[in-house]
C-alpha cells in the first residue's frame, strides 16, 4: 500500500467510483465508470477536497471527495447526492 500512490474503489447505483492520489504527479482524481470527471494538484501533501458533477440515468448529482489524515494511506470520504458511500483502500 502506497506511500507514493494510493487507491480507493466503491461503487454507487451501478457507477464504479475509484479515487486514485499520486504523490509522485501531486494530485488526486476522481474517476466515474472509468472516465475521469475531475482532478486536483497540491503543493506539498495530498489532502483536500474535490468537488464534481456525474450523471445517474438522466440527472446530474454532486460528487465531493475528502482526502484527510488518518493511518498510513490517510482517509477518503466521498459523497454523491448527498450519501457517503464507502469506499475500499485498494492499493
Amino acid at each position: 500500500m502506497g506511500l507514493l500512490k494510493t487507491r480507493w474503489e466503491s461503487s454507487h447505483e451501478g457507477h464504479a467510483i475509484v479515487v486514485e492520489r499520486n504523490e509522485i504527479g501531486r494530485g488526486f482524481r476522481i474517476d466515474w465508470d472509468g472516465e475521469e470527471i475531475a482532478r486536483r494538484r497540491w503543493t506539498w501533501i495530498g489532502l483536500g477536497e474535490l468537488h464534481a458533477s456525474a450523471e445517474i440515468g438522466d440527472r446530474h448529482v454532486d460528487v465531493l471527495v475528502k482526502i484527510e489524515w488518518g493511518g498510513l494511506n490517510g482517509k477518503c470520504t466521498v459523497v454523491v447526492d448527498g450519501h457517503e458511500i464507502a469506499m475500499t483502500l485498494v492499493s
